[in-house]
């Protein structure tokens, strides 16, 4: 007997089942194909469902596709958040950051570059609760302890050590994505710590 596949996080197990594999084709096509060029018909036919059952859930693309927005955010904020802890030293907490990033790559990276790809149309529509998180200010954050405690360089602006390391880890994801880099996120922890580390070392 095959072993059932988990559901994703983003979706939700009192989801019908329709509602749960079109936002399990929309998120695949909003990613391979991009948000304006993928179609409410291209989904359904993706999903095995004719274009009526989108509509029985979303009012339209826009709605399917901030939900899937919310969703992918609060749980890649919530994750990445609880993966830092004030009591500890910056080279901890930048191993644990960069653990959490892996797990959650190798959970879903759809997800990850969804949320990347998508983050300045949907960024103002998101409620004021979770807009108070933001993962530039995690990492902005992370580059101050590192600051104080000397592990990071006092002479460059703060906000473009913090521009970099997004950049690296956003590229780093959709390399891995792409087939560029072999194996899985959780191999490349080792590599991405002292790539960051390099980056921003005194």
């Amino acid at each position: 007997m095959s072993k059932e596949e988990p559901t994703p996080f983003y979706v939700s197990p009192g989801d019908a089942p329709a509602k749960q594999e079109l936002l399990k084709a929309a998120l695949r096509l909003f990613v391979r194909d991009g948000l304006c060029e993928t179609s409410i018909r291209a989904i359904a036919a993706e999903a095995g469902y004719s274009n009526p059952a989108i509509f029985k859930h979303f009012d339209t693309k826009e709605a399917l596709a901030l939900h899937l927005f919310d969703r992918c955010y609060r749980r890649l904020s919530s994750e990445l958040s609880c993966a830092l802890d004030p009591a500890l030293p910056f080279a901890a907490n930048l191993r644990a950051l960069v653990e959490r990033f892996a797990g959650l790559l190798d959970e879903s990276p759809d997800a990850f570059l969804y949320v990347q790809d998508n983050l300045r149309q949907f960024w103002p529509k998101v409620a004021p609760a979770l807009r108070r998180f933001s993962l530039i200010g995690l990492l902005k954050r992370l580059v101050q302890a590192g600051v104080r405690e000397g592990e990071v360089a006092s002479g460059v602006s703060e906000d473009i050590l913090v521009a970099a390391m997004a950049g690296f880890l956003s590229q780093f994801a959709r390399a891995l994505y792409f087939g560029e880099l072999s194996g899985d996120a959780k191999g490349w922890v080792p590599a991405i710590e002292q790539t960051l580390r390099r980056m921003v070392r005194p």
